[in-house]
């Protein structure tokens, strides 16, 4: 790598010692400003001082992952931790701008772990490597977890050993925690690893009785979700090494996933002693949801049963918030007493929550107790408590319906946070009883409310035109707030019939025969039984109309007019679903329709084969709801013969929680199934019939398990000469074909990777034969192609092809420096924008130097990021500061590009420039 000139500062603070070996090293990112791909990389260096072995130095290398890294100087100040441990702790810290967006690994290494360590044969000759990776890109705010509780404690033989990152999000992600093998490069295990309770390390011990109950084996796990370790309990004295990955998980809002943005680790040594003491205890706490505004508090008590006196202290990024920052007391770090009758070791927390704090993470508060005995090794024991803070429910002050036009009004107070960003309004037909527990935000998916809208901050109102007759409405208000629009509370519903039944109201659009001519589909609604028959006398007339889909509105008059509230509608029904509305005649009055029904569709299920069985899917469009709380089931129907056979009751669907979704996994391979589902639904009018029950057409599918052929890919080869010399202009187009005979594909996922060994990400699914992936900054990118069939079954991934960056540079060769006209003053590059042939593409670092006809160096220029040159590389003075001679020089440019084969990024550049007068 090539070592660049960054800015960089020594922090240090408290007393002074003589920097020694390592305990742990972890890296920080913490991203400037969203805007940028700036950063500022702070390295934490957790020592034992007493050593002569300084941290930092000759090859201990900070690495940015983008082809930069530095080396770390040698540093001997370091603030004290722990006296009594000896443990001190070293900061640096540096800033660095990314070349580009992508995802970057930026690690330490330096030469020899520490020796003697148990679980690393050969230790000291094992190097000290650590990283952290995080995702970078313009807009995207991601800083890496920071790790609040120093690694500093020693583990007592046979005693459970406990141990809490304390990490936080300055993002406010969510956090997982896993154990992973420390490594001594990038992608390179330590050799040998073994995990600390390895059956090695209790040769003087029953291994089947060496936790700490002498019970069982020891154990060494940590919580995925808590991140507590938890070793039960060490065996063999000496040194362990032992590494933590903490990954950070971001919400996408577009597609309701999570997805990693990067993680921490930290590579830690633990020190197992000989003791003779017994851990100290600290109170539980309960986790915590708050609405803004309120104050929490609460203290919790430490004991220690051998009396010893005991600090209590507590880690959070709570505590250094520039407001409303959190308080304990006494500070951490105090000794107090646990001997009557002065035992009152304890710590207080406050905290005033505000609306500013409002994430839909919870804040994590780490509590430590730490016993100090008169001699030998202190023992610890933790206590995490969650904070969540969420924004108070919208409170609802009057709805209010038109008696004309039956538009429904809505008003609520203003919101109670004033950093509220946003409003919205959901609805749902028949009312679902719901009280949110303690904890719960935003509007839950299983209510199936559909968002009607989302409103400004500064709304108290919205008005619904959209109102079906005979429908009960239930709304409800969630405010969203802070720049990431964390959803609040739910606010209570109120409910409504706004149009009683005055006009028909469907209940049924069943398929009673499914065929694909002469199907029969049954249409019912009811009379208008709420129409003033004084103003509108019967009998009533009825004309029926049907559309085809879901959507749209081209209706074609089927029958009518009738008086009977039933039809039965003959048409094919099998291959698409179909909506009916019915017109309201009143003969005695009027020739004109008086008033019409709501439309409402057929059930159209859908089933296909995947691998784990044939997957149903089943929709329909009504103004009625089919997630309803008293008759939440489905009911799902199968034979093996024949659409008009009789079909078995073979499984119901509770639909509110699981959707309009089922999975028949007892079926055998290539056989034929038919499938019809029944649904059950309510307007959830008490004056209307319930549940109402209608049969969808039947769906035909048997289980293919066989996946399609591998893909065949071509990746073109670009010309970097048709693409614009600066921004994200390049592109690379993918096309490929199935082997003959192999045409069973239906959608395609292209993945991508960034290097030959990397592992593949999707990166997008499409249904052509052909994607070009655009919005380039690198062309260096390897890809791969899966093919999917109608059954859901996957193809292997093709053979990977790549694409190199086009690394280009050329000099110009005539320079005349002391005439100072302004033009051609200095040996530069050549570097016009609108001249795509020759502008410089992805050099990373030039160095340069200039001989004169018979050889002998005039000037040297060490390798420069290619940020840093300006496209000038010689003024035409010598390295001692004068003028050369007029006349014929030779350059040699040891040029470095951004490329993805590191032996074709490297490339010396010779040639000659003549230095005019």
């Amino acid at each position: 790598m090539k070592t660049v000139i960054v800015s960089l500062c020594l922090m240090f603070a408290g007393m002074s010692a003589i920097a020694s070996h390592i305990r742990s090293v972890q890296i920080q990112a913490e991203q400037i400003n969203c805007a940028s791909l700036t950063y500022r990389i702070t390295v934490i260096a957790y020592t034992n001082y007493g050593s002569t072995v300084a941290f930092g130095g000759t090859d201990d290398r900070l690495d940015f992952g983008d082809g930069f890294s530095i080396e770390i100087p040698e540093l001997a100040t370091q603030e004290i931790i722990d006296p009594l441990l000896k443990v001190g702790k070293i900061q640096f810290e540096t800033t660095h701008t990314f070349v580009r967006e992508g995802t970057f690994i930026i690690s330490y290494r330096e030469a020899n772990r520490n020796e003697g360590v148990l679980n690393v044969p050969g230790s000291v000759n094992s190097p000290y490597y650590t990283e952290t990776a995080v995702r970078i890109g313009f807009g995207l705010c991601n800083s890496s977890p920071v790790l609040t509780v120093p690694p500093i404690d020693h583990a007592c033989r046979g005693l459970a050993f406990y141990h809490v990152v304390g990490a936080v999000d300055p993002d406010g992600d969510s956090l997982s925690y896993q154990l992973t093998t420390p490594r001594s490069q990038a992608s390179e295990e330590l050799k040998n690893y073994s995990l600390p309770n390895a059956i090695a390390f209790y040769a003087a011990m029953h291994y089947d009785q060496a936790n700490e109950a002498h019970n069982g084996k020891p154990t060494f796990a940590i919580d995925a979700q808590s991140g507590l370790l938890t070793w039960d309990a060490p065996g063999s004295l000496g040194e362990y090494s032992v590494a933590i990955k903490i990954t950070q998980w971001k919400f996408n809002n577009a597609d309701s996933t999570w997805y990693a943005a990067g993680y921490v680790i930290r590579d830690m040594q633990i020190v197992v002693d000989d003791c003779v003491n017994q851990r100290p205890v600290l109170t539980t706490a309960q986790d915590l949801c708050v609405e803004a505004g309120t104050t929490v508090h609460f203290t919790l008590k430490g004991s220690d049963p051998d009396r010893h006196n005991v600090v209590i202290e507590a880690f959070s990024d709570i505590f250094t918030l520039n407001q409303d920052a959190a308080t304990v007391l006494p500070d951490s770090g105090i000794v107090q007493s646990t001997t009557p009758p002065t035992d009152t070791a304890s710590i207080d927390f406050a905290w005033n929550t505000t609306c500013a704090l409002v994430r839909s993470q919870p804040y994590a508060v780490v509590f430590k107790i730490t016993d100090r005995p008169p001699a030998g090794t202190p023992l610890v024991q933790f206590q995490t408590v969650r904070i969540t803070v969420m924004a108070p429910a919208p409170v609802f002050k009057s709805v209010s319906v038109n008696p004309v036009s039956k538009i429904i009004t809505l008003q609520w107070q203003p919101p109670a946070c004033e950093n509220t960003t946003a409003l919205q309004v959901w609805r749902r037909v028949a009312r679902y009883t719901y009280t949110p527990s303690s904890c719960d935000t935003g509007m839950p998916k299983n209510l199936h409310y559909t968002l009607l809208a989302e409103l400004p901050a500064d709304a108290t109102s919205y008005v619904d035109r959209a109102i079906d007759v005979g429908a009960q409405y239930c709304y409800r208000v969630v405010a969203r707030v802070g720049a990431a629009k964390t959803p609040g509370r739910i606010s209570i519903d109120t409910c409504l019939i706004p149009k009683p039944p005055e006009a028909p109201v469907v209940t049924q659009v069943s398929v009673e025969r499914s065929r694909a001519a002469n199907g029969t589909t049954v249409v019912t609604w009811t009379s208008p039984f709420a129409l003033d028959k004084a103003q509108y006398p019967p009998p009533y007339a009825y004309v029926i109309y049907r559309s085809e889909g879901f959507v749209g509105n081209t209706y074609v008059q089927v029958h009518g007019p009738q008086t009977d509230t039933v039809f039965a509608d003959v048409l094919n029904n099998e291959d698409t679903p179909h909506r009916y509305k019915i017109e309201l005649y009143v003969p005695s009055l009027t020739g004109a329709p008086v008033d019409t029904s709501a439309a409402a569709s057929s059930v159209f299920l859908k089933a296909k084969s995947s691998p784990s069985g044939i997957v149903l899917d089943w929709d329909g469009r009504t103004p009625w709801s089919n997630y309803v709380q008293a008759f939440p089931y489905h009911r799902i129907y199968r034979n093996e013969t024949g659409p008009e056979d009789p079909f078995a009751l073979i499984d119901s669907v509770d639909v509110n929680e699981n959707g309009f979704h089922f999975m028949d996994s007892h079926v055998a391979y290539n056989k034929t199934y038919y499938y019809k589902v029944l649904t059950r639904g309510s307007y959830g009018n008490p004056d209307l019939p319930q549940p109402l029950e209608n049969f969808s057409q039947v769906a035909i599918a048997k289980l293919d398990t066989l996946a399609p052929c591998v893909p065949m890919v071509v990746l073109e080869q670009p010309r970097c000469n048709t693409f614009a010399c600066k921004g994200n202009v390049y592109h690379n187009i993918l096309s490929w074909q199935a082997p003959a005979g192999c045409d069973d594909a239906v959608t395609y996922k292209v993945f991508i990777r960034d290097d030959n060994s990397g592992t593949f990400t999707l990166l997008a699914v499409v249904t052509e034969n052909s994607f070009v992936h655009t919005g380039l900054a690198s062309l260096a990118h390897c890809y791969a192609v899966s093919a999917i069939d109608l059954s859901g079954n996957e193809s292997a991934l093709s053979d990977a092809v790549c694409n190199d960056n086009c690394g280009t540079i050329a000099f110009a060769n005539v320079i005349t420096p002391y005439n100072h006209d302004g033009r051609n003053d200095r040996f530069e590059v050549f570097h016009n924008d609108n001249d795509a042939s020759t502008c410089p593409r992805f050099v990373k670092s030039v160095g340069l130097k200039i001989y004169d006809r018979w050889g002998k160096e005039v000037y040297a220029l060490d390798a420069t990021s290619w940020e840093e040159t300006n496209y000038t590389f010689w003024n035409g003075l010598s390295s001692e500061g004068r003028k050369v001679s007029p006349g014929v020089y030779y350059y040699s440019a040891d040029v470095y590009f951004e490329m993805r084969d590191p032996e074709a990024g490297h490339r010396v550049v010779n040639g000659w420039v003549h230095v005019v007068e």
